[in-house]
């Protein structure tokens, strides 16, 4: 039984574990395998950026400007499903799930192209 002492009190800056650890690391894993693939896509292969957005940044901060946007919204869900979570547990969890799903598709394009270029014997710029 406790008895109130400071030792049993959650302290202000503490916070509580995270909910969605197993979505988390499989949406991190997705995102850095499309940060690689692009990468090599852009500097290896002589490709081009699709998303306008980050084709913006790498014009203007180069591929770190892209690496940021792209752990940024990393960061903007994993805190927007922890945030939902607060009030509907259900919601956040497919919400976790459902960015997982959608960090896999790039990846999975960039494998696509990589393995059509390969077939097709297309010459390394």
């Amino acid at each position: 039984m406790s008895d109130g002492s400071a030792e049993d009190r959650v302290h202000w800056r503490s916070l509580p574990p995270m909910r969605f650890q197993d979505a988390y690391v499989w949406f991190v894993l997705f995102s850095t395998l499309d940060v690689v693939l692009t990468w090599h896509i852009l500097e290896r292969r002589g490709g081009a950026e699709l998303n306008p957005v980050a084709a913006l940044l790498i014009q203007h901060w180069g591929f770190m400007g892209a690496v940021g946007l792209k752990y940024g919204l990393v960061l903007v869900v994993v805190i927007a499903c922890e945030w939902i979570a607060r009030r509907r547990v259900r919601t956040a969890k497919r919400v976790a799930w459902l960015a997982v799903a959608v960090s896999l598709t790039p990846p999975l394009w960039s494998f696509t192209l990589l393995a059509i270029h390969a077939a097709q014997g297309m010459p390394r710029p």
